[in-house]
């Protein structure tokens, strides 16, 4: 029984929530598929803890710092259920959306800034 009971109280301590952060302000702004930023339906627009996509009304989403494969952090809707995510590429400054989530066979839609 004391075992149970310890194997128990040791589990709930090692389950630890995932936090997630404020939408860094670097993302803000207007982007859109493959830079084609006149296309209204194929743009999303990132405000502090929201992101619309086209004429869409905002929705709540929070930024995960170490999410992703590549470890690069990536934005989620805040609305339980949704794996659709927004991995963003420092590296060639791009948001991935992984419209099924990650590793789904499904390639990335890229999403490049438009200028303001």
């Amino acid at each position: 029984m004391r075992i149970i009971a310890l194997t128990t109280i040791f589990a709930a301590f090692s389950i630890a929530p995932v936090l997630a952060d404020d939408v860094p302000a670097n993302l803000h702004g207007h982007w859109a598929i493959d830079g084609a930023c006149e296309k209204a339906d194929d743009s999303i627009h990132i405000e502090g803890n929201t992101l619309s996509l086209g004429a869409a009304a905002a929705a709540d989403v929070e930024f995960f710092p170490d999410d992703s494969p590549a470890g690069n952090g990536a934005i989620h809707w805040s609305e339980e259920g949704n794996v659709d995510n927004f991995e963003y590429a420092p590296d060639s400054d791009e948001l991935l959306y992984n419209g099924e989530g990650y590793g789904m066979g499904v390639a990335a839609v890229v999403y490049k800034r438009c200028k303001s």
